[in-house]
């Protein structure tokens, strides 16, 4: 397990062991994984508001020493955090009444994205190793599963209904609350050790994949499997190819088969429930029927509301309404109302087509900078980078993670931009030298 945590060859420096340390602590804050819990709101806060220091005061000296170049990617996340804090805010006031103030509040996490702003050129310039990032997030998987296990095991949801919605999830008749924990950093494991093992063909990376999964699940979990499964079907056959990947994909069916017999007769009224669940959510989503799952049905009813908000402001939305002002949401539209529960829905509801459009742009930059790299380049942390992205995508649909978790997505954006970046810079050296030995991207483990 260790060669896998460090993909590195040998003992690490101290200077990578000092990155590695700051992407550990920094990378939780700007994901806001630990938002929500006990005692972590003054430390969220505080880095809330040293991201906006950061973005005021250093980041203009940053730019003006290099000699104000900016990038396609950075003017993008530019005019993105300006045009959402803006317009979220002004639309918000326009249609709802809301306090300017309040609308510019509501969006202060966007400020987290302003970090990335100066990753990408720390990682194109050679500051920060690839190598770095990826064994950072390998620990943060293993951690952060250990971590929400135990969570499971020792404490009840019960106890922690005063902490709203952001932790656990409200009781319901005939449902019991469960702890709501961000799985971004457990599913990009899962993806780098599926990518690993369908390269390699070695078990012990489907194994550790499958030990990682059911931890990124939580609560009812649906959303999140079936888009996870999407991706790994599409992975699979992406990187065997078409008949290789019909007989792994047999092979993987006969696996789940087992496994999901071997559990129904350990648990099986929490296999039954889970089963329950998917079945309700299908029925209620392609009919258009009301189920019995009260979650399926509160989307419903969330989307039928949004619908004459949409049609009456389109393009920009209708803002985004803060918590902290006179009732939220539910108070201005008069129901039950989360935007992030109804997925592409509440995005149009809040940031119209225009705010749709930009926020989607994030996955073309993506897409170009993938396609400007070398086989060469490729490997497990590409392979999970690029997965986890096509799993936002995927899951945006259900959950507008594109939108309201961009922080996390836009990271991954930042990361495949800034090594491929990095690669031409290599490449066009290599290549105005004749072939001489200049530095190269560094290989990535394979």
């Amino acid at each position: 397990m260790t060669s896998d945590v460090q993909p590195a060859q040998g003992r690490i420096g101290a200077r990578s062991l000092v990155i590695r340390s700051l992407l550990v602590l920094a990378l939780p804050l700007s994901f806001r994984t630990f938002q929500f819990f006990p005692g972590m709101l003054y430390i969220q806060e505080g880095w809330f508001v040293l991201c906006c220091v950061f973005v005021i005061f250093v980041y203009p000296f940053w730019k003006l020493r290099n000699g104000l170049r900016f990038s396609r990617f950075e003017l993008y996340l530019l005019l993105l955090i300006t045009a959402s804090i803006s317009v979220a805010a002004w639309q918000a006031q326009t249609v709802f009444g809301q306090p300017l103030a309040y609308g510019l509040l509501s969006q202060r996490a966007l400020v987290l994205i302003a970090g990335w702003l100066i990753f990408a050129d720390l990682l194109r310039a050679g500051i920060i190793e690839p190598e770095d990032i990826e064994a950072s997030l390998l620990f943060l998987a293993w951690s952060t599963f250990l971590l929400f296990i135990a969570i499971r095991l020792l404490f009840s949801p019960m106890d922690f209904l005063e902490y709203g919605e952001g932790l656990v999830t409200q009781p319901a008749i005939g449902i019991e609350p469960s702890f709501k924990l961000q799985e971004f950093f457990i599913l990009f494991g899962v993806f780098y050790y599926a990518a690993r093992g369908i390269r390699s063909g070695r078990a012990r990376y489907y194994l550790a994949a499958l030990i990682l999964f059911p931890a990124a699940l939580g609560g009812s979990g649906r959303g999140i499997a079936i888009s996870a499964i999407i991706v790994f079907v599409f992975i699979l056959f992406r990187l065997r190819g078409l008949l290789r990947g019909i007989v792994a994909l047999t092979q993987f069916a006969f696996l789940t088969g087992m496994l999901f017999a071997s559990s129904y007769a350990l648990f099986p009224l929490v296999i039954s429930a889970r089963l329950k669940g998917f079945m309700d959510a299908f029925a209620a989503v392609v009919p258009g029927t009301v189920s019995q799952d009260v979650s399926a049905n509160a989307r419903i009813f969330e989307a039928l509301t949004s619908i004459p908000y949409i049609l009456a402001h389109p393009l920009i939305g209708n803002g985004i309404v803060s918590n902290q002002w006179d009732g939220g949401s539910q108070a201005a539209v008069g129901a039950y109302f989360f935007v992030a529960d109804i997925g592409v829905v509440g995005i149009l509801f809040s940031f119209g087509v225009f705010g749709l459009l930009l926020y989607l742009w994030q996955y073309r930059i993506a897409w170009i900078a993938s396609k400007r790299l070398s086989d060469s380049a490729h490997g497990p942390l590409l392979d999970a980078t690029k997965a986890f992205l096509l799993y936002s995508a995927v899951y945006s649909l259900e959950s507008g993670i594109c939108v309201w978790n961009a922080d996390a997505t836009l990271f991954f954006v930042a990361l495949i931009y800034g090594i491929s970046i990095r690669q031409m810079r290599a490449d066009t050296a290599y290549a105005q030298t004749g072939g001489a030995c200049v530095p190269q991207l560094p290989a990535l483990s394979v």
